[in-house]
């Protein structure tokens, strides 16, 4: 039978603390939910640090492991968590810090002495060049800023991800310019998605 959305989650939990980990399948299975709903529960729940979405799955938080209080993002000031950081590094080493891909993308291009910038790829969690990485710009998937923008180390993942959740898919450059035209359009007018 359906549930709620908040009983849902707390079940989740529950279900994470008896098995420490779950794939989306078995998550929709289990509460007779989609997979896409499933991913929407799990998005709250990553981001109030209870969980981290793997590839597939989701493994129950480690507290020591959570939202780092250390970092706050330089564009919007909420918490950066390890698994979405967008790390800008200056020519003379000094760090920038984002939440997501899309403050990241805004803070490379607002950052004068870029050296080099790195993402998390969002299915498999290590770091890829932002310069070489594949982006996939308003997503049915929101994990943090919006429009959603989420990276890829490959392009063939990005399109995976893409015909399941919608989405454009862009370069660095042409994410950044996605951005700035978003910012300078005048108010009430709404960009359309393809």
């Amino acid at each position: 039978m359906p549930s709620h959305s908040l009983d849902r989650e707390k079940r989740i939990l529950e279900y994470l603390h008896n098995n420490k980990k779950a794939s989306i399948r078995d998550l929709a299975e289990a509460f007779n939910v989609s997979a896409m709903t499933i991913h929407r529960d799990l998005d709250k729940l990553e981001t109030a640090g209870h969980v981290q979405k793997r590839y597939g799955g989701v493994i129950l938080m480690d507290p020591s492991m959570g939202v780092s209080s250390r970092y706050s993002c330089d564009m919007c000031q909420k918490p950066a968590s390890e698994r979405t950081m967008f790390l800008v590094t200056l020519e003379n080493g000094e760090h920038r810090r984002a939440c997501c891909a899309h403050c990241g993308l805004m803070l490379q291009s607002r950052t004068p002495h870029v050296w080099q910038s790195l993402t998390p790829d969002f299915l498999h969690g290590h770091m890829v060049s932002a310069g070489q990485a594949w982006f996939v710009v308003g997503s049915d998937l929101n994990i943090c800023c919006v429009p959603s923008i989420l990276a890829f180390g490959s392009r063939q993942d990005a399109e995976k991800f893409q015909k399941g959740f919608g989405g454009q898919l862009l370069g660095m450059n042409e994410a950044i310019q996605y951005l700035h035209g978003m910012v300078n359009m005048p108010s009430g007018v709404s960009v359309r998605r393809k």
